[in-house]
């Protein structure tokens, strides 16, 4: 599938003086919403980096709770049997940096984005050309890290909305319902469950007690996360839940780790070809799609990929990247070695996961 080009990707580098009119009038035919004050768009779709105009910092200020509002609302009306843990995690779910990201890749709001800031082009575009390869769309747990400027956009855009509406947010949410579509349901987050919950999990079927710890740091939500009393991980967000679910998903990372297969009867003698790269190492030819077909043998989710580095200059870029497997015995994490392209990354992670889970007889 052919990816947008850069300029595509986001609104041209440092366009001074006012958007053009047609452009405003392609986000409100997106958004199906003719605004009465042009001007909110116009500061809803710019980047601080943008000094030729006034940035969407303060909107979206409003933006993140009014949009957490309006979504706990809908939830509290939608799900009368759910009790208040489990509509906090469909919650987050539902505003979540890479949900909210991937609601503006998906109507195409990142391309208007006014912005001077060559490094969110490539994060960006990164990004857009993931989540368009994806066979199976996620809510979260993607390959690439979404970039936050594109939840912080969607914020924006809706705390504009709720501006000129007069601060009505029935109004609001009328709108902003089709903008956010598909809404993670609770089916859906079963079928994918959120960090907190498969953190609780894990350490459940462990034995292992686990607590997270709620503060406050000035403006920030804090959340810590202890394991048998001892700290694992932390992390902040403007929001309580981003926060908690950030922190479990650091945790999830740290703790993940290979325990040996009890279950000999989903063994699978399926061939496995090795063959050397360009380092002398053996490696599984093929080694993403084996990993995939191994897992569909297994009855477990399709893999997942993160970068978990990405240094150089770019055109000396190098990658790391780990493969996250979610399982009954917890996550099955394995990560690969430095190579200069994201795809042999992923490469490198899957077969040295393949050549562990034979080790240590999953396979």
């Amino acid at each position: 599938m052919k990816s947008e080009s850069v300029s595509e990707c986001l609104c041209l580098l440092g366009c001074a003086g006012e958007m053009e009119v047609s452009l405003l009038e392609e986000v409100e035919n997106i958004l199906r919403y003719r605004f009465r004050n042009k001007k909110l768009l116009e500061e809803a779709l710019t980047h601080s980096s943008f000094l030729d105009g006034v940035s969407y910092e303060r909107l979206e200020f409003v933006g993140d709770p009014v949009l957490s509002l309006a979504i706990s609302n809908y939830l509290f009306l939608a799900y009368p049997d759910l009790d208040p843990g489990q509509l906090s995690a469909l919650r987050a779910a539902n505003v979540s940096t890479e949900k909210l990201a991937r609601v503006a890749v998906r109507i195409g709001l990142h391309r208007f984005v006014r912005h001077s800031a060559p490094p969110l082009v490539d994060k960006v575009e990164r990004f857009v050309d993931a989540v368009k390869l994806e066979i199976n769309p996620v809510a979260h747990g993607g390959s690439v890290k979404a970039p936050k400027v594109l939840a912080d956009v969607v914020e924006s855009v809706a705390a504009a909305i709720y501006v000129d509406v007069n601060f009505d947010l029935q109004t609001l949410w009328v709108i902003m319902r089709g903008v956010l579509e598909p809404i993670v349901t609770p089916d859906a987050l079963e079928k994918q469950p959120q960090p907190v919950t498969m953190l609780y999990e894990m350490c459940q079927k462990k034995g292992k007690q686990v607590d997270i710890k709620p503060s406050r740091e000035g403006d920030l939500s804090v959340a810590k996360v202890f394991v048998d009393g001892e700290f694992v991980a932390s992390a902040s967000s403007s929001q309580k839940d981003h926060a908690k679910l950030e922190a479990a998903k650091i945790a999830l990372g740290k703790l993940a780790h290979l325990v040996p297969s009890t279950d000999k009867k989903s063994a699978t003698n399926m061939k496995l070809n090795f063959a050397a790269d360009e380092n002398g190492t053996w490696v599984v030819e093929a080694p993403k799609n084996k990993l995939r077909e191994l897992c569909a043998v297994k009855k477990w989710p399709i893999p997942e990929y993160i970068i978990e580095k990405d240094s150089g200059p770019s055109h000396e870029k190098k990658f790391v990247c780990a493969v996250q497997i979610p399982t009954a015995d917890g996550i099955l994490q394995m990560s690969g070695d430095e190579k200069s392209r994201v795809k042999d990354a992923e490469n490198s992670a899957a077969s040295l996961m393949i050549r562990a889970l034979q080790q240590y007889n999953y396979l």
